[in-house]
């Protein structure tokens, strides 16, 4: 019996130590701990720890039973391990430091108390500097966002101060964050004017996150908005240009792009409509003037010249050449000699249409 006990003894212990031991990495953070950055160091490496169950070896929660205690092997094994995960990941030149403390816990407070609270007065008016002096500049509203966020967390470790009354200590908490938002809004660029006087204008200032998320989506709407300037100038560029006062649309054919008519005017599919010397083609010319006899005075837009008036118009002519003034010069002699030999060609019984010596 004896034996068949000894090996599931040998058994639990396998199962309950060995496990948990293998395949675990040597190092559970790229952080390396120096000298200036044992705040994320820590925060880091405490959540690696955490992520796989062995919290409670750093913070003293489980102490080391007695050397008798069956579970003396278990536990040596697994501090080992931490132990492990500690050294691996400080620098060189403190790994002596600690290489010989006796258990992970005397690891973690030797480092805490040589890095963590060193020159607190200096190194709290350092981050106070910086949080003042950091504005966006060229980053995003995120990034801005995130650098002030990992300062104030900063800050806030190195002057967590105990408060008797917890009253007083939650109106200090809401003043610190009033003052954190003013800080984040001061240190926008100055595109974002508009969203920071709405907020600023509230009557009473939202917390930090919710402030954050305006100017966040405020950003992601410009973003949005914005036009690519190699296709436009600027939102301007949607306005049409014959929008302006005074000046007239420019027509365009949809068929030839030709500008100047449209394509009920356009010659490739109206050839008929094309005009010869400001008149219409031959053929067509009868009929227009056909249809202009026809409306007659009905229209009131068409006149005709009667036989009296074109006597006149010669007579003129007779005059204007008899003079020393160069007839070529003169625009009326040449209207009414175009006039005179339109009615000799017999277009319209003597009248012409005026409508076409208009082009």
């Amino acid at each position: 019996m004896a034996e068949e006990i000894a090996p599931k003894s040998d058994v639990a212990f396998d199962a309950g130590s060995a496990p948990k031991s293998e395949n675990l990495p040597v190092q559970v953070t790229p952080i390396r701990l120096t000298k200036d950055n044992y705040l994320s160091w820590s925060a880091a490496l405490e959540i690696g720890i955490t992520s796989r169950g062995r919290l409670p070896y750093i913070t003293g929660d489980k102490p080391a039973p007695s050397k008798t205690d069956p579970q003396w092997a278990t536990w040596v094994l697994e501090d080992s391990q931490v132990k492990v995960w500690i050294i691996s990941s400080v620098s060189a030149d403190i790994q002596p430091l600690i290489l010989r403390k006796p258990t992970s816990f005397d690891m973690w407070t030797v480092l805490a108390r040589m890095y963590g609270r060193k020159k607190r007065v200096l190194r709290t008016y350092q981050i106070k500097r910086s949080i003042y002096s950091l504005k966006q500049g060229d980053l995003s509203v995120a990034s801005f966002y995130a650098a002030l966020k990992t300062k104030w967390e900063e800050l806030d470790y190195h002057v967590n101060d105990n408060w008797d009354c917890g009253s007083d200590h939650a109106r200090y908490w809401e003043k610190e964050w009033m003052d954190r938002t003013f800080l984040f809004l001061g240190g926008l660029r100055d595109e974002f004017e508009s969203i920071r006087s709405q907020i600023l204008n509230c009557d009473e200032i939202p917390g930090i996150e919710d402030v954050y998320a305006r100017v966040e989506s405020e950003e992601q709407r410009r973003q949005v908005m914005q036009i690519d300037p190699s296709h436009g100038s600027g939102p301007s560029a949607f306005v049409s240009r014959s929008s302006v006062p005074g000046q007239r649309p420019v027509r365009r054919c949809t068929h030839c792009h030709k500008s100047r008519h449209s394509v009920d005017f356009c010659w490739d599919l109206h050839p008929e409509k094309r005009l010869v010397r400001g008149r219409p083609p031959s053929s067509r010319r009868g009929s227009l003037v056909q249809d202009s006899n026809q409306s007659g005075s009905s229209s009131g837009e068409k006149s005709r010249l009667s036989p009296d008036q074109i006597k006149e118009l010669q007579a003129y002519i007779s005059r204007l050449s008899t003079t020393s003034e160069d007839t070529s010069t003169s625009d009326g002699a040449k209207l009414a000699q175009a006039l005179v030999a339109t009615s000799d060609q017999g277009l319209g019984d003597g009248a012409e249409d005026w409508d076409w010596f208009g082009y």
